[in-house]
Parts: structure tokens; sequence; C-alpha cells
């Protein structure tokens, strides 16, 4: 769990619309609705786990976590005898801003995590399980990530700004 400040008690989390893969400037770069979902899911049980109340009406919230876009990368990692992909590395990035209430100061900051994992193709199943584990590895990371920068926020609120891309990223 994270360590979050007692002063924290309500808390409002959303997420902007994301752009179609299309959009991006890989094509084998992905950004959709359930992944974008399942980090909310995601956020939502490391709050829980923390006894903060996440609430459904931005104004009743002392801070807001915004998620602005979330992208997945995959690419191949390594190549085998036969020249097909023998390993993947995925990763997975998270634009968000925690904002205060009553104020129009804010903080932008990405959370990545990156994995690697053996592919092989007498294993497909197997394959398609581990990835579909690390990605849930991920996107916990990346919870926790946003809670360690929404933890410093208040902590440290001159860390809030006006200006654009003023935020410290988060490692």
């Amino acid at each position: 769990a994270v360590d979050l400040p007692e002063n924290l008690s309500h808390l409002f989390i959303s997420a902007a619309e994301p752009r179609s893969a299309l959009a991006t400037k890989s094509t084998t770069t992905a950004t959709n609705t359930s992944s974008t979902n399942e980090l909310m899911s995601e956020l939502r049980q490391l709050l829980k786990a923390n006894k903060i109340l996440v609430v459904e009406d931005r104004k009743t919230a002392l801070y807001e976590l915004n998620i602005i876009e979330e992208n997945i990368d995959k690419r191949t990692a390594g190549v085998g005898s036969d020249a097909l992909s023998s390993a993947y590395e995925i990763t997975l990035k998270a634009d968000y801003e925690i904002r205060a209430k009553d104020t129009e100061l804010a903080t932008k900051a990405t959370a990545s995590s990156m994995r690697s994992f053996n592919y092989s193709t007498a294993s497909i199943n197997s394959s398609a399980q581990e990835e579909m584990l690390l990605m849930k590895e991920m996107r916990r990371d990346l919870a926790q990530q946003m809670l360690r920068r929404l933890h410093a926020v208040i902590k440290h609120p001159q860390t809030l700004s006006s200006e654009p891309g003023n935020g410290k990223n988060t490692p």
C-alpha cells in the first residue's frame, strides 16, 4: 500500500476520452477505453486499501486526479533462429494531472512501467496469459506511482503550477 496523508479524505478521479489507436504515432501503440478503465479500477482499489473515499462529484473532493491519456507500446525485443519474435517489451504510460480544490493550479506528470517477456509460438496461450498478468502488474505500478505523486503534492503544495508542463515527472 502507498502511504497517503490522513488529511486526504475525499478524492475525485476521472479519465479523459482516449484517442483512437489510429491517432497515435506508432502502429504498435494503442490507447483504449478498457485499458483506462482497468487503470481506474486499480486506482480505486489502492485508494480503498488506504481508506480514501473516492467521490463521484468533483465539487466535494479536496483533490482531483485526472488520467489524460494511457498508451501501450509493444515491440519486439528478441528474434529467434527461426526469424520469429521470441521476446516482447511492453511499455505502459499514463499522462495525468493532479488539481487541488478551488484552484486552477495543477501538476502534470507521466507514470510509466516497462516489462519484457519471452514469447513462444509453441505455447501461445501461456504467452498470452503472461502478457495479461504483466499488464495487470504494470497498471498496479502506474497507480502506485500516481498515488505517490499525489502524496508529494499534498505534502508540498508548491509543486502545483499554473504553467502547463511545469509539473515534475514521476519516475
